[in-house]
């Protein structure tokens, strides 16, 4: 992401979502992980509203969540399905997203899970915020992403240094 670890030089555009699973090209999928976890002053409700709404990431995280447009909401209000424009630009993977998400939102727990676009589509892209605490709040985001990537793209830490990077934006959200 722009603000957590630059395009170099060495930077890769990798080729996400766009269906081709053909691996003749050159291009592997590849698993992506990264869990970050920070404590905030604000209070348990205060997170849950801002990780709830998820129309609003773009406001409190711009660098990389560009665009957010709810497709559907739930009796209670909460977005249930929603469509973003992700700018992912960490080490050597830079690339723009354009993914359609079921939104999950509990007392506790907000879940981002990608739609594939057909039945052959292997990607995956998964985001679980957690929130607890009494007093102050901990929150936590775990990411997980199967990508359709070049072959000898490394990715170690890509993953970690992305989550890193939504939670220091939600906690500065909070401030």
């Amino acid at each position: 992401m722009t603000g957590a670890g630059g395009v170099g030089a060495r930077a890769v555009r990798a080729r996400v979502g766009a269906g081709r699973y053909d691996r003749s090209d050159g291009e592997a999928m590849k698993e992506l992980h990264g869990t970050a976890t920070n404590v905030v002053s604000a209070p348990l409700a205060e997170c849950h509203a801002l990780l709830a709404a998820v129309e609003r990431y773009p406001v409190w995280y711009p660098d990389v969540v560009r665009r957010v447009e709810v497709l559907d909401r739930d009796d209670r209000g909460y977005a249930s399905r929603a469509r973003s424009d992700l700018h992912v630009s960490v080490g050597p993977l830079v690339h723009d997203f354009h993914l359609v998400f079921v939104v999950d939102v509990a007392p506790m727990m907000v879940k981002l899970n990608r739609i594939p676009h057909d039945a052959g589509d292997r990607e995956r892209f998964d985001v679980t915020w957690r929130i607890d605490g009494a007093g102050d709040t901990r929150i936590q985001v775990e990411l997980g992403a199967n990508l359709s990537v070049p072959r000898l793209l490394p990715l170690g830490g890509v993953g970690d240094s992305l989550a890193r990077g939504f939670v220091s934006a939600a906690v500065r959200a909070l401030s």
